[in-house]
């Protein structure tokens, strides 16, 4: 006489498809876990993926420790991933429980997406990524390249040399990138396209001059002497940049970033584009 017990429980038995476990596990941590019924280790495995990447924030500013970190983080995804895949081939009978309802799987969805809202939100707070969008840097940044900059916080003491971002005077909403050339207190004069910073001449291995021209304001400037928390910024790009020549100093507080390293060069079928990849900008 047959078991009815035994008929029931084979009844209710779906077994896992460990293609779907381990896709759900590398698209969403710790979900194909969570469609296993191993709640607990899926929960787990989104938790370490969490504090891994809230942990690994302050390396994004070097390019080579941003790989590596992306690496690891990769790699983990893959385990978490390959996990999911095992642990469903190795279920040949699976009987849903509370775990496996639409409305659980429907929060794991909502979590793991407003996770990765919070964490672009604190990633912002620290760093954010750029195009350039012209060729006013040249020959430091091309057009189209792609670079990050760090957050700087009021009391970092911005200094000569440094390329920052700030939004564009005249318009708010269109933020520059410059190098900054004199600081608080100093008399900046150009003179014949030669920067003089207190009457010394600026030493500037980074600067292009594309024109022979000589014109006022753009190459015969000044003297201008820098009031408390303003700074004097210029393109590298000196014929081809509009900057403190024309519309004066930045404010400190106006200064929220500092360029780091390009992650991304433009003109991609350049010679030099791998040389240029993960380059310190400075």
């Amino acid at each position: 006489m047959t078991d009815q017990n035994t008929i029931q429980s084979a009844s209710d038995s779906k077994p896992r498809k460990p293609w779907l476990a381990g896709l759900l596990s590398l698209l969403f941590t710790g979900f194909g876990q969570i469609y296993n019924g191993q709640w607990k280790k899926g929960v787990g495995f989104f938790v370490a993926e969490w504090v891994y990447s809230l942990a690994m924030i302050p390396f994004w500013s070097d390019f080579v420790s941003t790989l590596l970190c992306l690496a690891i983080l990769l790699g983990f995804n893959v385990f978490v991933a390959w996990e999911a895949f095992a642990s469903a081939k190795r279920l040949r009978e699976f009987s849903p429980g509370p775990w496996n309802r639409w409305w659980v799987y429907a929060l794991c969805l909502c979590v793991s997406l407003a996770s990765g809202l919070v964490f672009d939100h604190l990633m912002s707070q620290s760093y954010e990524a750029y195009k350039a969008p012209s060729g006013s840097m040249l020959p430091t940044l091309k057009i189209g390249d792609h670079f990050i900059v760090e957050t700087l916080a009021l009391d970092y003491a911005v200094k000569r040399g440094d390329i920052v971002i700030f939004p564009f005077p005249e318009n708010e909403h269109v933020d520059f990138i410059k190098r900054v050339v004199g600081l608080p207190g100093e008399t900046v004069e150009i003179r014949q396209r030669q920067v003089f910073v207190d009457d010394n001449p600026l030493e500037e291995s980074y600067v292009q001059h594309t024109k022979t021209s000589i014109v006022p304001v753009r190459d015969d400037f000044g003297p201008l002497t820098l009031g408390a928390e303003e700074y004097f910024v210029l393109g590298d790009n000196r014929e081809a940049s509009y900057d403190s020549r024309w519309w004066g100093p930045v404010q400190r507080v106006k200064i929220k970033a500092k360029a780091k390293y390009i992650y991304f060069p433009g003109e991609f079928e350049s010679e030099s584009w791998a040389d240029r990849l993960g380059v310190e900008i400075r």
